[in-house]
């Protein structure tokens, strides 16, 4: 499990690298359909957010969060990102402002999130193409 984090970490900041050294465009239509399109987002979206509020790395962090809310708002925010036609507007950094999140926590949640990934059998391609999206995000995030 370790070595698999690590591994995770590693391609985030390689992706990262790699999106934020090209131009930014907007997701192939593909890539949300390879996520399984809206029904496959939802299914994606709700397993993530159960893995995250469970994982006791980083559960605090969502302790008074509205659930709900959350699982709507990420299934725009990812819609977007892979190119579903979803608008998403809300500000990454006053979201998170004041939540003193880690790198460590960071970390955890793409782990997390990799690992729902796998479980949906998204393609690889797909998943480092939404991955690149939000860990050019990181800095908005991460405040602590």
């Amino acid at each position: 499990m370790k070595a698999r984090l690590e591994s995770t970490i590693a391609i985030l900041g390689f992706v990262a690298g790699m999106a934020l050294a090209t131009p930014a465009a907007r997701a192939s239509t593909s890539y949300y359909q390879q996520f399984g399109g809206e029904s496959g987002m939802h299914s994606l979206v709700n397993d993530f957010v159960n893995r995250v509020t469970s994982d006791t790395r980083i559960d605090f962090y969502f302790a008074h969060t509205n659930i709900p809310a959350l699982k709507a708002a990420l299934t725009t925010q990812f819609c977007m990102l892979e190119g579903g036609g979803c608008k998403f507007d809300m500000s990454m950094k006053s979201v998170h402002q004041g939540l003193n999140i880690t790198q460590a926590a960071f970390n955890a949640l793409a782990n997390d999130l990799n690992i729902t990934m796998d479980k949906h059998d998204i393609p690889v391609a797909a998943q480092n193409n939404l991955l690149a999206k939000l860990a050019a995000m990181e800095s908005q995030v991460v405040t602590k």
